[in-house]
């Protein structure tokens, strides 16, 4: 049966990369991918054979960063909606066999669900959630005080609006918890209290690298040198004192440095950066792939799509998280053993130097990330998340439904 998947995304590279090769995948079987995400991404999604339909982002990503506790989540709803509106646009009566939307996404995913009775699927590179594991709760455990505040009277009215005001707990950040069929883009091992979730219903596949060639490659340079990757993600690489302090701890030594910064610093600030040492190489942007292949060490953010990279390369970390939400994961990723962590606020110089020497040379850590990165194969990634699609879309128990859109 060839199906037609309705894909709700936004325009972030850790949420948008790991399903590239499940629309490669999903497009080589003959199925057709309708996916909604902002124009600035469009390309990357488009080159793999989907349909893409784009809308105005609101950029929620920015709300990160601002201390007002229900920035954040309102600023996502708002996106959602935008993400909403393209989708209902661009359909009109039309309708695809299911809709499948991102973790950021899950407002949107779940209203179309429900008002055009569609079988819904959860497309997350994060760690999930039920009645014995929360994320949010996790991180709060680890940093006190630091939770999400849902705006329930905006999302509320909305429900409202849309006939849906019955549930609006299945719309709060703050209560998410998986009751779709998901399909979870992380190795069984990295969830927390695994043995509690149905595996039929959430599928582990693992980190899904491959298709990831447009991205570029890198070539160490000639000489030997130890090579250490340096970021903080695609969202908070806008902290110019934390590239300083790592650039400026292996000025000098026997280490090639290749320091990745993104969009949010000024060209001025980049300069800078690049003339601390010749050993250290200053990028916006870099396929980590290509350069962690040749890694001894990487150090980063701590979000997912990075540290699965480090187990798909065997690459030992130390992880530097700049807010409260990655402490879950750089906790998780130490207690596998796949490397170490360093508070932001107790990062200098020397101890990093220190971390960094003694975890490339740790013979434990690497046989570690050796099992790890053969586990997370095991998952069996894009391939097992096209074949679980298709099992769960074509079953009995979740036939697809509505009138079906021209191919």
């Amino acid at each position: 049966m060839t199906l037609h998947i309705l894909v709700l995304d936004i325009p972030s590279n850790g949420h948008v990369l790991p399903k590239l090769a499940v629309v490669d995948e999903l497009v080589r079987r003959d199925h057709r991918v309708t996916y909604v995400v902002a124009e600035r991404v469009a390309d990357r999604v488009r080159r793999f054979g989907a349909e893409v339909v784009t809308y105005p982002s609101l950029d929620p990503l920015a709300s990160l960063a601002e201390d007002d506790p229900a920035a954040a989540t309102r600023a996502f709803f708002r996106e959602n909606l935008a993400i909403l509106r393209a989708a209902r646009e661009h359909f009109g009566d039309l309708r695809p066999d299911a809709v499948a939307y991102d973790e950021a996404a899950f407002q949107a995913g779940r209203i179309l669900a429900r008002t055009w009775h569609l079988p819904p699927v959860l497309l997350t590179p994060s760690v999930v959630a039920n009645e014995h594991y929360s994320y949010f709760d996790h991180m709060e455990r680890l940093a006190p005080g630091h939770r999400l505040v849902d705006p329930v009277e905006e999302i509320t009215e909305e429900l409202r609006r849309l006939g849906l005001a019955d549930r609006p707990e299945d719309f709060l950040w703050s209560l998410r918890r998986v009751e779709e069929f998901t399909i979870s883009f992380i190795p069984p091992l990295f969830q927390p209290a695994l043995e509690t979730f149905d595996r039929e219903r959430v599928v582990f596949v693992g980190s899904s690298v491959d298709k990831r060639d447009f991205l570029g490659t890198w070539e160490p340079p000639a000489g030997g040198a130890r090579v250490a990757l340096v970021s903080l993600g695609s969202v908070r690489n806008a902290d110019g004192a934390f590239f300083a302090t790592v650039a400026g701890a292996f000025a000098g030594r026997p280490w090639h440095v290749v320091v990745t910064v993104g969009d949010s610093l000024g060209d001025a600030e980049v300069r800078r950066l690049a003339e601390i040492a010749p050993n250290v190489e200053v990028h916006r942007w870099i396929s980590n792939l290509s350069v962690l292949e040749h890694a001894d060490v990487f150090v980063t953010h701590g979000g997912s799509g990075s540290l699965f990279e480090a187990w798909h390369t065997e690459t030992p970390v130390i992880v530097v998280p700049p807010a409260p939400d990655f402490l879950p994961y750089a906790d998780r990723n130490r207690e596998l053993g796949a490397g170490r962590v360093i508070p932001l606020d107790e990062l200098e110089g020397e101890r990093l130097v220190a971390e960094a020497e003694a975890v490339a040379s740790d013979a434990a850590v690497r046989e570690r990330l050796r099992e790890l990165s053969e586990h997370n194969r095991a998952a069996g990634g894009a391939r097992r998340a096209a074949d679980a699609l298709e099992t769960y879309l074509g079953s009995p128990a979740h036939p697809a439904r509505g009138e079906r859109s021209p191919r």
